[in-house]
């Protein structure tokens, strides 16, 4: 639940229902929830003022108020109380406390069969007394029942008919209905009878079950095949597989009745006298409409809440029924989140180091595979001494920042050539004596030559393979563009208000593109850098999208259960999370028709999927050995049955990792946002050796993103409330900021 906002009323119905805070907003207008004068909650729902002067809604709003006054059942949350004459009209409806079956799926996947055979029962006999009461709902889908502890409960019923015909529904462009559950005829213009309902219930419950029974894809593609194609129901159990392709059946007047349906179903009641699988149970108690916390509170951000489920606005462009094996984004995406929310690993974040934090920004490669100490002013750490095979550290030391800004980073005084850094303030004191006096001899003597690293750090090869003979000069900012996801509004991560926008990486000109979305992140460019793959979350889960370089043609692909996602090499498969059995696993899926396959089989969670430039291989952040215990390892797409080979073995999380444009070396997030280390961006080799810090600051760093060349990182700076967008060479010089205005901007992915 959300505060109240100003402008919101205080009660309704002369003060009978005193109003406590948002539970969600849709097409009609803002849910919040209320307490009666004896303190009973109860969800009220305030009609958008526009719509409360149209007569011709009011005069069906009341009409289907009364209807739906009449609905009665243990498996509806009832009508109690309403005003269509009011200024607004509201209305008043029973609340019941739980999360909705899209948070339930999203968290957990697919449900058992015992529980499905209640889920079934419990929806059929809330449509038998919608039915009789003489309503039809119309938009029966996963965001509008809320589980509870003794069954389901259908809310929402009816009353967006109110819409129809109205002013304000030509006006908004608006259309009654979610697609994913339409039926046939709601497709071609056909009769709307209860039938629509239960062609609804056939595609919940085959979502419940995990499956999609007329797949993912394009909203063309998913329109014809609910009109045209038998639905695929090969997730859905066998004692159930009747009913629901009944349910299914093209001809309105083949599909069962709800009393029909309940005949034909044999329920399965758990010996334990509940229905939910265990890790469902343990979600109840939560808000309805809202999502529920991600599996990932390593970032230790709360899941983006997706915009509230609406009767009337389907999601833009989609069409294609949500499977729900998968989970909601990670909870610092997302999802959403839900994580999603929300990745390349969490949401990102702002501001600037603190000069006497005791951190330091360095770089350069390590002794091995364990993690290289660099020492701070007051710490005791063991200074790194160069030797045979271990070169010099050059330590990159804090400057003077500007107003408002985190000091930028420059070479420390005896290393490398660079651009000129602005004055340097007074610098705190480092206990790197060994390591300063062996880079200032060294430069002195004229021993030792720095080149921005573009190939293995220390060995002088290319990407290529040869060596370098040539000392070539620091290496330019590009002058590329950066996709990122901008936030309009604040409230990050807990609500979710991103745009994908684009910005020239040296100049002040973010541009939005993608329009229609309202939580839209982790833009990745396809490898011909003609188009892009993001994550959408909308009230009926999240999804993996493609769209032109310039924003156009946005498109659907197929559900995700949040995160980033990574292109195949060719261009032709995307790397996405999905949930199955409960366990967030990789898929890659196919970009022309949305068709998946399992790649992970394991019970370690999977996270942040990145595909080595080659197509051998992609790396990802999975749970190793216990719940937090996240680790980069790496999975042969080819050989989905082989282990995962990890890569990193550090006493806190690795995360985010994405590969160098060479394949040699992976950028990764070290440590979580709330976490001791709060976050620092590292490189390490491939073979899990050379593991070393690149960004070192008290401010919190993620989401590192490589220029196409090699030589610089874009990474994420601060709080997740207000995150910049920086960047630094891959040696650890230069560090600058590129986000230059006030906006919000994280997820940078270079062109």
């Amino acid at each position: 639940m959300k505060p109240l906002e100003a402008g919101d009323p205080e009660s309704v119905g002369d003060g009978r229902y005193r109003l406590v805070g948002r539970l969600g907003q849709g097409g009609m207008g803002v849910v919040y929830l209320g307490r009666s004068r004896s303190g009973r909650a109860v969800a009220v729902k305030v009609v958008r003022p526009d719509l409360s002067t149209d007569p011709e809604f009011r005069r069906r709003f009341a009409r289907e108020v009364t209807a739906a006054r009449q609905v009665g059942g243990f498996h509806t949350a009832p009508v109690v109380d309403a005003d269509p004459d009011g200024h607004p009209a509201w209305l008043v409806t029973a609340y019941v406390p739980g999360p909705t079956l899209r948070a339930v799926l999203d968290e957990v996947g697919a449900l058992p069969e015992d529980s499905l055979t209640v889920l079934a029962a419990g929806l059929a006999e809330a449509l038998d007394a919608i039915h009789r009461a003489g309503v039809v709902h119309r938009d029966l889908k996963p965001a509008n029942i809320i589980v509870a502890e003794d069954g389901p409960r259908v809310i929402d019923f009816g009353i967006a008919r109110a819409l129809d015909g109205t002013a304000a529904l030509t006006r908004t462009g608006l259309q009654v209905g979610t697609p994913g559950y339409l039926a046939p005829e709601q497709l071609t213009a056909g009769t709307i009878t209860p039938a629509v309902d239960m062609f609804a219930l056939g595609v919940v419950l085959s979502q419940a079950a995990g499956g999609s029974p007329f797949g993912d894809g394009s909203s063309v593609g998913w329109l014809y095949r609910v009109v045209h194609e038998e639905p695929d129901l090969g997730a859905v159990p066998p004692s159930l597989r009747e009913p629901v392709a009944a349910c299914l059946a093209k001809d309105p007047a083949a599909r069962p009745t709800p009393a029909a349906f309940l005949d034909a179903l044999t329920v399965r009641h758990r010996p334990d006298g509940g229905w939910l699988p265990d890790a469902a149970t343990r979600l109840l108690g939560t808000a309805p409409g809202l999502p529920t916390t991600s599996v990932a509170q390593e970032k230790s951000a709360p899941a983006p809440t997706p915009p509230e489920p609406t009767a009337v606005e389907p999601e833009p462009a989609s069409g294609a029924p949500e499977p729900t094996a998968p989970s909601g984004p990670r909870a610092a995406y997302g999802p959403p989140p839900v994580s999603g929310p929300f990745a390349g690993g969490g949401q990102p974040p702002v501001s600037g180091p603190d000069a006497g934090s005791g951190r330091t920004s360095v770089s350069g490669p390590g002794t091995g595979s364990e993690p290289t100490a660099v020492p701070g002013p007051g710490t005791a750490d063991e200074p790194t001494a160069a030797g045979p095979g271990n070169p010099p550290v050059p330590v990159t030391r804090p400057t003077s920042p500007g107003p408002g800004q985190p000091p930028p980073h420059g070479p420390a005084p005896g290393g490398p050539a660079g651009p000129p850094a602005p004055s340097p303030a007074p610098r705190p004191r480092r206990r790197v004596a060994v390591v300063a006096a062996l880079v200032a001899a060294a430069a002195v003597a004229g021993l030792l030559v720095w080149q921005p690293w573009k190939g293995e750090p220390g060995t002088g090869r290319k990407p290529g393979g040869g060596t370098s003979s040539t000392v070539a000069g620091p290496a330019a900012f590009p002058d590329t563009q950066l996709l990122v996801r901008e936030d309009t509004a604040p409230g990050w991560p807990r609500e979710c208000h991103a745009v994908i926008a684009v910005r020239p990486s040296t100049k002040d000109e973010p541009r939005r593109l993608v329009p229609g979305g309202s939580c839209d992140t982790l833009p990745q460019w396809a490898p011909d850098r003609a188009s892009f793959a993001f994550t959408r979350t909308t009230p009926e889960g999240t999804a993996v999208w493609t769209a032109k370089a310039d924003g156009s043609d946005a498109r659907r692909v197929a559900a995700i259960s949040g995160g980033r996602v990574s292109w195949s090499p060719d261009g032709t498969r995307l790397a996405v999370l999905r949930k199955q059995d409960g366990v967030q696993q990789l898929f890659e899926v196919k970009v022309a028709d949305g068709t998946v396959r399992r790649l992970t089989h394991g019970t370690g969670r999977v996270e942040d999927p990145s595909w080595s430039p080659d197509g051998s291989r992609i790396a990802v952040s999975l749970e190793a050995s216990a719940p937090g215990d996240w680790q980069i390892h790496v999975v042969d797409p080819s050989n989905p049955d082989k282990e995962p080979r990890q890569v990193t073995r550090l006493p806190h999380p690795a995360l985010d990792a994405v590969w160098s444009p060479d394949g040699r070396t992976f950028a990764y997030t070290a440590g979580t946002y709330q976490g001791a280390t709060r976050g620092d961006i590292r490189l390490v080799r491939a073979d899990g050796t050379g593991d070393r810090p690149l960004v070192r600051t008290a401010e919190h760093e993620m989401d590192p993103a490589w220029s196409a060349d090699g030589t610089w990182l874009a990474f994420v700076r601060g709080p997740y409330e207000k995150p910049v967008i920086w960047a630094v060479r891959a040696d650890g010089t230069g560090e600058r900021r590129v986000t230059t205005g006030t906006a919000p901007e994280g997820h940078p992915a270079w062109r």
